[in-house]
């Protein structure tokens, strides 16, 4: 076994494989990706999710009062303010704006300041805290999800390459972009529950209810009961996972109540906040949501699900969250119009049954609750939104099945160029507008192009250097072209010195 001090002895260390040198690239194009841009404006959502943290380090209690002015996103309760948010998030940027604080004794965060008459802005120490807490909890770990997204592709796949172009383009192609470099509940979500349904592919299907077993399906119960204190709609996909463990292991009984057990201490912690801040451990701060944007449609329901008078989805919103023009997914990524015929392919692979049911559920049913929202700024539209920021759960497992199409020619043919059709329209939407207005009912064609065309370009760190609109991207295009070039000549055949690492086809059949 290698000891510490060999691991700086390059004499001593084993070499690196292909696969490790191409995930490292890899992670670092997603990171720069993602953090390049750097947002200074006001923004609802994020600061709801945010202040609880600073005012628990700062303050010492879990109401905001001290931030909530001119906060749009916020529930009122006997005297005080609170986030309306669901307080996973929150207590996940607690530990880390507390280290931030040490570290900077004297960058505190602040609310809202006023600039001129009418307008506000974001403090600049709040705009750093912001950013640093951004960048760990969700740009770290989404660029480390879309890694390991490639791997499970490689193994279902049989192919690197393939499946890192796909991963690619569930990383920059979908709106897991966007929601990637914003304080936002959605991705995080995300990582949770995939990471979850990995834990239990790998570790426990088809396999007896072992101590090992056991173990892993509690952690994967953990990671899925985390994600619904996050987001709490995804207790649907929690839900679908939890019939997929009874679905793929053998002692049945026993993997759901360990699944069951480990989602306990996360909704321990969501109802002693609830009973901290609202006196009641079965309401949240969707039953007292303090905002003329949506307050005459907010009722109370299981874990804030039945928020937003809840009702049966009409054909209208689901136009629009899929095809329209307003909040259309496969408008934005038309790439993910290929999840339909890869189902199919899918299908035809037996072994990967149980998978492909459980994808698909999750897929459905989340369009179906998300077209049940009602019509305001928190309903299906996801108010200022890139689509409907609500669907950003359900991309991984959307993601599954076109593995199983990219072993066809035509199927490759039709993604190639959806794929980069894709990626450009997301990377145009991170750059120039950051969200679509609520009001505007085409904002492919009245915002996104436009801007873009014109050159607006958001806060970005070319800006350091004196940069402005577009010139402020050449450092950012220089360094990935770096990285990409880096990538293709691991792929070369002047990297074939390289150990691959790859499974052989009898072990992607075995597994």
């Amino acid at each position: 076994m290698m000891g510490f001090r060999d691991r700086f002895d390059r004499s001593k260390r084993k070499p690196s494989t292909r696969r490790q040198r191409v995930g490292f690239a890899y992670f670092w194009l997603l990171v720069l990706s993602y953090a390049y841009v750097t947002s200074s404006s006001p923004n609802f959502n994020t600061e709801s999710h945010l202040y609880p943290a600073f005012s628990i380090v700062d303050h010492g209690t879990v109401n905001i009062d001290a931030y909530h002015t001119r906060l749009g996103d916020e529930s009122y309760y006997r005297g005080h303010y609170y986030s309306d948010k669901a307080p996973g998030l929150s207590f996940l940027a607690v530990p880390l704006y507390a280290g931030l604080r040490l570290v900077f004794p004297g960058r505190r965060a602040t609310g809202y300041q006023a600039f001129s008459h009418f307008r506000y802005a974001v403090g600049r120490n709040t705009v750093y805290m912001r950013y640093a807490i951004t960048y760990f909890l969700v740009i770290l770990p989404s660029a480390l999800f879309a890694v390991l997204l490639w791997l499970f592709l490689s193994r279902l796949l049989g192919s690197e390459r393939w499946a890192l172009a796909l991963s690619a383009t569930y990383a920059l192609g979908t709106i897991a972009y966007p929601y990637s470099t914003w304080f936002f509940s959605h991705q995080v979500a995300a990582i949770l529950l995939f990471g979850a349904f990995l834990i239990l592919f790998a570790r426990v299907r088809h396999r007896a209810a072992s101590r090992e077993v056991l173990l892993a399906c509690g952690t994967a119960g953990l990671l899925a009961g985390y994600a619904v204190i996050c987001e709490y709609p995804t207790l649907l996909i929690a839900l679908a996972l939890g019939c997929y463990v009874v679905a793929v292991t053998s002692g049945r009984l026993k993997a759901a109540f360990a699944y069951c057990l480990g989602a306990f201490p996360a909704l321990g912690l969501m109802l002693f906040y609830d009973k901290l801040a609202f006196g009641n451990p079965f309401t949240t701060g969707y039953n007292h949501v303090n905002s003329e944007l949506y307050h005459n449609t907010v009722a109370g329901g299981l874990l804030g699900v039945a928020l937003n008078s809840v009702k049966s989805p009409s054909l209208d919103s689901l136009w629009e969250i899929t095809f329209g023009a307003y909040r259309g997914l496969f408008i934005v990524s038309p790439v993910l119009v290929l999840f339909f015929p890869a189902v199919v392919l899918m299908w035809r692979q037996r072994r990967l049954r149980a998978e492909l049911l459980v994808c698909a559920s999750v897929v459905v049913l989340y369009f179906l609750m998300d077209a049940s929202r009602g019509v305001d700024q928190n309903g299906w539209s996801g108010g200022w939104s890139i689509a409907s920021r609500h669907l950003t759960p359900v991309l991984p497992f959307m993601i599954v099945p076109m593995a199983s199409g990219l072993r066809h020619r035509w199927f490759r043919m039709s993604f190639v160029p959806l794929a980069a059709l894709s990626i450009s329209l997301m990377f145009m939407a991170v750059v120039s507008v950051g969200t679509f207005s609520f009001a505007d009912h085409n904002p492919v064609f009245n915002e996104l192009l436009p801007h873009f065309l014109h050159g607006h370009v958001q806060l970005n760190w070319g800006y350091l250097i004196g940069l402005r609109g577009f010139p402020s991207l050449f450092p950012f295009f220089g360094l990935a072209l770096v990285v990409v070039c880096r990538i293709v000549w691991l792929y070369s055949a002047l990297a074939t010195r390289l150990p691959s690492s790859a499974l052989s086809p009898a072990e992607l059949r075995a597994s």
